[in-house]
């Protein structure tokens, strides 16, 4: 009877689970059409429950109870100084994440994206819904000069979000199939990169692309790069390099007025990202709080200061950490997918803010930190309680104690 019981409660959770993924889904594709979703904020509540209610469902350990309680005092604490209820949405969703089959939802997420994606191309190829194209200057002109340059957004509003969003299809797909993608799938998914960086001329999106299918083939298939600690250790080091180089490109002054400076120099080949951030006085690494404050609205690329600017430092040590504890788990389970995108993710929030946004399911990494946080406690045997059997679980608590 009991038995019945809970897995009927696990259903429960797990059906209000999907239905709050796939909607999150729709949301981010709704973003990225010229659509402007006026039931926006009532979707994000919508969602917070049904990832919330999918918690309060499950069973989770002491010591998983109680990592879920510090990290959302931390982040309850985070919404009330800046009050961006993500952070809030971000621990409930990867908490909520614990018993469901990872390589399930990445290809729900996989499927729903791909198919989003591709009736907003129709949609705009069709002449329905969307524009084809954009002619204007996109700043890649240099100092004083205009570029007037024609680039194909097919219905996604900027050509870059159309390059990053198939981008991201493509990691999804190798993540959800890599055990049977071959050696021409990977072929073919460089040759679209190329193909699409005709149409977008987006120079990020190209080089992010390449790099993981790079990344990607050779841990699948030489062995040496997929077992060896050094290569793992690499990873680590650049993606710590480009939160170093984030900071210090929201602190050194970068003006045009200083053409001979390294970081004007290396700015440059970002087409100014780091002196924009510098002029917005509270993104300056000097000015960044433990939480951020709420006049912290200002959208600019470069997503790790973004990062701190709209959230603070103790959020952002919070995901960076997070980031290298999912290096450590790439490691240990060889997963060399995770490893990729971790790499690329990182590179990418250099120069764009993509990840870093309102909208959780823009940022996969979530997901599987959501698979990944409660691993150490799943490998031992230990009590596993609903909210409500709190004396339960403290009793066991009391009980190990002795």
């Amino acid at each position: 009877m009991e038995k019945t019981y809970s897995s009927q409660i696990k259903r429960i959770g797990e059906l209000c689970f999907w239905l709050g993924l796939v909607t999150e889904l729709l949301i981010v594709i709704i973003d990225k059409s010229a659509y402007i979703n006026p039931f926006e904020g009532q979707l994000f509540r919508l969602t917070f429950l049904l990832f919330f209610i999918k918690l309060s469902l499950t069973k989770y350990s002491t010591k998983e109870w109680l990592c879920i309680l510090v990290f959302g005092f931390i982040m309850t604490l985070s919404y009330f100084i800046n009050e961006r209820d993500e952070t809030v949405r971000v621990i409930v969703f990867i908490a909520a994440c614990k018993g469901m089959d990872i390589k399930k939802v990445m290809k729900v997420i996989f499927w729903v994206t791909m198919a989003g994606c591709a009736t907003l191309i129709l949609l705009s190829v069709t002449g329905i819904y969307g524009t084809v194209s954009v002619t204007a200057d996109f700043g890649r002109g240099g100092t004083g000069e205009q570029l007037i340059e024609t680039r194909y957004v097919l219905g996604m509003g900027h050509p870059n979000a159309l390059h990053c969003m198939l981008w991201l299809v493509v990691v999804l797909a190798v993540y959800s199939y890599a055990d049977v993608l071959k050696w021409y799938w990977f072929a073919g998914f460089m040759a679209m990169d190329f193909v699409l960086y005709f149409l977008t001329r987006s120079k990020t999106g190209a080089i992010v692309w390449a790099l993981f299918i790079l990344i990607a083939f050779a841990m699948k298939y030489f062995k040496i790069c997929k077992e060896n600690r050094a290569v793992y250790i690499l990873g680590a080091l650049l993606v710590f390099g480009c939160v170093a180089f984030a900071m210090v490109g929201s602190h050194v002054e970068n003006t045009y007025y200083t053409p001979d400076s390294l970081m004007h120099k290396l700015d440059k080949l970002l087409n100014g990202r780091y002196q924009s951030c510098y002029a917005i006085e509270a993104a300056r690494l000097e000015n960044w709080k433990l939480f951020a404050s709420p006049e912290n609205t200002v959208y600019f690329d470069a997503g790790f200061v973004r990062l701190a600017y709209w959230y603070g430092i103790i959020p952002a040590i919070l995901y960076v950490g997070m980031n290298f504890y999912l290096l450590y788990q790439s490691f240990r389970k060889k997963d060399f997918v995770l490893f990729a995108m971790l790499v690329t993710f990182s590179i990418y929030n250099l120069m764009e803010a993509h990840f870093i946004s309102v909208y959780i399911l823009r940022n996969y990494l979530l997901v599987l930190m959501g698979y990944y946080w409660y691993q150490p406690f799943a490998q031992k045997q230990m009590f596993e309680g609903y909210f409500w059997q709190v004396k339960q679980i403290l009793s066991v608590k009391r009980g190990q104690k002795r």
